[in-house]
């Protein structure tokens, strides 16, 4: 893939993940896929390994936005096997509250799947606006 094509196929793999639409998000992603998020915010922060683990963290932010969350990308960036992408979170949270949040991902594709994603976020922020 050359980097345009690599950098759509990470941003449409992540619309496919905000539609909710599983099925095509994981077509996307290796069966040894990892999901790592610094920090010590529980059920967010961690690695999450294999597709089974990330199905179930995402079912959780399922509950957390029942009328979806909004992504508003803004940079992507590729680099070899590595495309970073900005962006914006909005949505509204169960507990009734706005989120917004800024993101940076990473994520590293080996054999033109996505292998590993490192998400950086302020979970100081998340964690008051989602459980509190």
């Amino acid at each position: 893939m050359t980097s345009e094509q690599k950098k759509s196929f990470v941003t449409e793999t992540w619309a496919a993940f905000g539609k909710g639409d599983i099925k095509t998000a994981f077509a996307s992603l290796s069966d040894n896929v990892s999901w790592l998020i610094p920090g010590t915010t529980p059920g967010v922060s961690g690695l999450k390994r294999g597709k089974d683990e990330i199905l179930k963290f995402m079912s959780g932010v399922g509950q957390l936005f029942p009328e979806g969350l909004n992504s508003e990308i803004r940079k992507v960036y590729c680099d070899g096997d590595t495309v970073i992408v900005e962006l914006t979170n909005r949505g509204k949270v169960s507990n009734g509250k706005t989120y917004e949040n800024e993101y940076c991902f990473v994520f590293e594709l080996e054999n033109d799947k996505i292998r590993r994603i490192r998400e950086y976020v302020d979970t100081q922020k998340a964690k008051e606006i989602l459980f509190s």
